[in-house]
């Protein structure tokens, strides 16, 4: 990036976060500090600073977030822009890729599924699979071995994604760990065979059952026409890209949510709370499926200690937090939480592989007070 573009975005991001004021909420107003995973006072101004000031070193036009303390949101801000090209501001309504923090939401609609007996996570997703889609795996028993657990935790031995190829098995499934977005596709088959539906229907369960229970009113696997002309344009490097609108006919469980914090941190309230699942159904989506002892990959890869069904376990510093990270063209995204003290940080950003945006305002509201 040229030294004159660096110096311009710089410009820009400086007089977004000055206009960024009108759209704070009367919760912002009033809440001049948060609490961190310490119980300890950390100034929301100072969060203001820190976010603005990693905007600038790491090339982010635009970002949402969101602190929850005791199971409440106590901060929500957004700052910077939608689109660098004609200063187009992020607002209070735009959305955002949400990437692979789609799979832990996923995760939780595939348990409401479980308590319902529609689908067992034991039972082998070969068995729901119709028949055309059975013969597609005929050839290799393994694939007819694969379970929801099995997707939910990473240990299919399935690749991230197949590209052009075959989809092929790199271990005995169950065993090892291997990220894997083919997965999720391959679990959406078989929930798509179980209810007899499609893409839409996937989207009309969601809706049901979360999204319009908590009030996402605009969270989304499947995408309308107001969620677009509301999404956030991503960048890399700082230059514009065209949005992805995401037309293909189908539901991406691993990629495709579409959402802002403000909407996100209902569903991870609820899911702190316990509000969308049962207490049981909780404690199984909580329970290690895997650990970095008998899988290294899991630490040397994702940075996490442990895979549950469908979110990381990570440590810092002797606390322990679940979450998800994502990461899709021109968009990043991380969500860290507590548990047990009702406490968690979202974010949304519309920059390429910025990585440790997150993990560095997470560190930042640990450790400054």
């Amino acid at each position: 990036m040229t030294t004159f573009r660096i110096f311009f975005i710089s410009i820009l991001i400086s007089i977004a976060s000055c206009k960024e004021n009108t759209e704070k909420t009367s919760l912002q107003k009033e809440s001049k500090s948060i609490l961190n995973l310490a119980n300890q006072e950390v100034s929301a101004d100072s969060i203001k600073l820190f976010v603005k000031r990693k905007m600038l070193e790491m090339d982010i036009p635009g970002v949402s977030y969101a602190i929850i303390n005791n199971g409440k949101v106590v901060l929500h801000n957004v700052m910077g822009y939608s689109n660098v090209d004609d200063s187009s501001l992020v607002k209070n309504e735009t959305l955002f890729e949400g990437a692979s923090t789609s799979k832990p939401v996923f995760a939780s609609m595939i348990m409401l599924l479980v308590e319902d007996k529609i689908l067992d996570l034991d039972t082998p997703l070969y068995t729901y699979l119709d028949k055309n889609d059975r013969d597609n795996f005929d050839h290799d028993a393994r694939y007819q071995k694969i379970t929801a657990r099995m997707v939910l935790s990473h240990t299919t031995g399935f690749p991230n994604w197949r590209g052009n190829g075959e989809l092929t098995i790199s271990f005995e499934p169950g065993t090892d760990f291997s990220y894997s977005g083919e997965g999720y596709q391959f679990l959406v088959k078989a929930v798509e065979s179980i209810l007899q539906t499609d893409y839409q229907g996937l989207e009309n369960y969601f809706q049901q059952h979360i999204a319009n229970p908590l009030g996402m009113t605009h969270t989304k696997f499947v995408q309308d026409e107001y969620n677009i002309n509301h999404k956030a344009n991503p960048h890399f490097n700082g230059v514009k890209k065209e949005k992805n609108s995401w037309t293909a006919k189908e539901f991406s469980a691993a990629s495709a949510i579409h959402t802002e914090s403000q909407e996100f941190a209902k569903w991870l309230i609820a899911i702190m709370n316990d509000n969308l699942l049962s207490t049981g159904s909780s404690a199984d989506l909580f329970k290690e499926q895997i650990n970095a002892s008998t899988a290294p990959t899991i630490l040397s890869k994702e940075g996490a200690i442990a895979w549950t069904l469908g979110f990381a376990k990570y440590t810092n510093s002797n606390y322990v937090v679940y979450g998800h990270e994502g990461n899709n063209d021109g968009f990043n995204a991380l969500f860290l939480f507590d548990k047990n003290k009702k406490w968690g940080m979202i974010q949304f950003n519309n920059a390429n592989e910025v990585y440790d945006f997150g993990f560095e305002l997470f560190g930042y509201i640990k450790n400054n007070i």
